[in-house]
């Protein structure tokens, strides 16, 4: 009896770990897989987006967040990003080999009915560098109501997406111009192997899963605005950062 009811023990361990195992919403030739973000690896997020995301992404690259001395800044963004990961929509690029992570996709369901008209772009920010860059995201997003043009009454907002270096396609890197897209239906190239790409491949999928119409982000670089064009993403506003001044001087 003891030995059966052991197994039966095990039995049920083995399927609630099953129901607490990560969604899989798409997989890479070199060996990644694209799933749920979940609690445990958090730190490990968290770690990545310093090492890898912050030095790189032009906007936070050109405030030196990652300095000492802004170590401020730094908390001010490192606790926004715990808190868009405990949305529980963000993706892990995990090693298949080791489960280690080599990427993160930070998104969160913007709610129409979580937007007021007083506080619908308002975003409470405190540390003067942080907010620089936050005001920089104000004005490419201010310009566009997502949820009156499209007709919607929620869509996903991709808030970040960062790879360890070893796998980001090569190529052009930094322009002068940012983005906002939402996605659209349109034939992609199921054969392109870049893993930014296939990434929000999977992000698209699971924002239709959740039964959300819509995906949107602000993109950075050339790169990105040329894989989202690819996937379908419809352009609504840009701004240039040669354009965009601050005391007479241009910020980024």
């Amino acid at each position: 009896m003891a030995t059966t009811a052991e197994g039966e023990i095990q039995k049920l361990k083995a399927l609630e770990d099953r129901i607490k195992a990560p969604c899989v919403w798409g997989r890479a030739p070199c060996g990644l897989r694209f799933e749920d973000l979940q609690d445990r690896r958090y730190d490990d997020a968290v770690k990545l987006l310093k090492k890898e995301f912050l030095n790189e992404e032009v906007t936070y690259r050109s405030v030196n967040i990652t300095d000492l001395a802004n170590l401020e800044a730094l908390e001010e963004f490192v606790h926004n990003a715990r808190v868009w990961m405990r949305d529980k929509v963000s993706l892990a690029a995990v090693k298949e080999k080791d489960d280690s992570l080599a990427g993160v996709l930070l998104m969160r369901i913007q709610e129409k009915a979580s937007f007021s008209r007083t506080f619908s772009r308002v975003k409470m920010t405190y540390d003067p560098i942080y907010t620089s860059v936050m005001k920089f995201y104000n004005e490419v997003e201010r310009p566009v109501d997502l949820f009156d043009r499209l007709q919607v009454r929620r869509y996903s907002k991709v808030y970040v997406l960062a790879l360890k270096n070893r796998y980001r396609h090569r190529g052009p890197v930094y322009t002068s111009v940012m983005r906002f897209y939402n996605e659209v239906e349109r034939p992609v190239d199921l054969f392109d192997r870049g893993i930014g790409k296939l990434m929000l491949k999977a992000a698209i999928e699971l924002t239709k899963s959740a039964g959300v119409p819509a995906a949107a982000g602000i993109f950075t670089t050339g790169r990105s605005q040329a894989i989202v064009d690819q996937l379908g993403f419809q352009k609504f506003n840009e701004v240039y950062y040669s354009r965009y001044l601050v005391d007479d001087k241009v910020r980024f």
